[in-house]
Parts: C-alpha cells; structure tokens; sequence
C-alpha cells in the first residue's frame, strides 16, 4: 500500500512539474508575442518620440498621444477640404461656371504610374470638349521634363480617356506630386 501512495506521489508531482512547464511556456511565448508587438508599435512612431533610452510604457504612451496629434490634424484637414471645396464651388457660381448636373461632365481622375523610362498619365473625364484643353495639359507635362511618345484619347460609356506616355531622362529629379498638383490645378481651372 505504501509503494501504490509513493507512486501516486510520483504521478502526482509528475503532472504539476508538466503543468508548471506548459504555463512556462506559455508565458515565454506571450512575452516574445509581446516583445515583437512592441517593437512594432516602436518602429511606427516617429524618430523625435523615441530617441532615448526609455522603457514599454513610455513608448506606449508616446503611441497614444501620437494617435491624439494623428487625428487632430485629419480634422484640421477635413475641415480645410471642405472650406477648399466651398471656394471652389463659390467660384464656379461667381464666375458663371457652373457644373451641369451630369455627374459624368467632372473630371473623375489623373493617375499617374512610373513605368520602365518614364511615366504614365491616365486623365478620366465625361467632358465632350475636354480635348481642346489636352494641349494645355501637354505643356505642362513637357515643361515638367516630360518628353511625350504616345497620346491617346479612348471613349467609353460617355466618359473620355486621355492615356499619354512620356519619356523621362532621369527619373530621380522628376517631382510627380509636384506634376499631378499642376494637372490637377490646370484641370480644375479649365472648367
């Protein structure tokens, strides 16, 4: 009887030595999950808030005032759009230029993509005259740097699509915000 408790001992601390790994292990690996996570959030903030030797909770902390600073500027910016869009439409109504009511008639969108030795530009309109005012949209590609290959100009369901190709000679010193911000701006204000 005594050999059946010793070995029932034995089983028993057998089975709290393996529960006592599994959590071990356990906690191991919820700590590296938490250490990669960490290290995450760290590498999404800017340079300025975490330079310094400084602990979890301090970068913790940094990420959410960053959050805060984040979503004030959307507002800040959200409201600026829509001042942006007020002038844009008091303009068009000073000036006699109203958009008809065919939501095809505005222009939906410039894309511009790199491709191998240059660059692409899809202008997407509904405006039936709008290929008089491709010529304005060429000068400013060319004075961009932009040398033009291939233009050509597709309709589809009431909708006119201008795809001009373009070769540039260094791809480096060629701006594209700067480029798409002046086609946009020239298309805006040829309406």
């Amino acid at each position: 009887m005594a050999e059946d408790q010793n070995q029932h001992k034995i089983l028993t601390t057998s089975d709290n030595d393996d529960k006592k790994m599994i959590r071990r292990e356990v906690e191991k690996q919820r700590r590296m999950q938490m250490s990669i996570l960490c290290s995450s959030l760290r590498s999404s903030l800017p340079f300025d808030l975490i330079k310094g030797k400084r602990s979890v909770s301090d970068h913790i902390g940094e990420a959410a005032n960053y959050v805060q600073i984040l979503k004030q500027k959307i507002n800040e910016l959200e409201i600026k759009r829509d001042k942006m869009k007020e002038m844009v439409s008091s303009s068009r109504v000073e000036t006699g230029n109203e958009l008809s009511a065919d939501p095809s008639s505005v222009v939906k969108c410039v894309k511009i993509d790199l491709i191998p030795g240059g660059v692409e530009i899809v202008i997407c309109s509904g405006l039936e005259d709008y290929s008089s005012r491709l010529s304005d949209l060429m000068k400013i590609i060319l004075q961009e740097g932009c040398d033009v290959v291939h233009c050509v100009t597709n309709q589809v369901n009431g909708k006119i699509f201008h795809t001009i190709k373009s070769e540039v000679e260094d791809l480096a010193h060629l701006n594209l915000a700067r480029l798409q911000n002046k086609l946009d701006h020239a298309i805006l204000l040829s309406r």
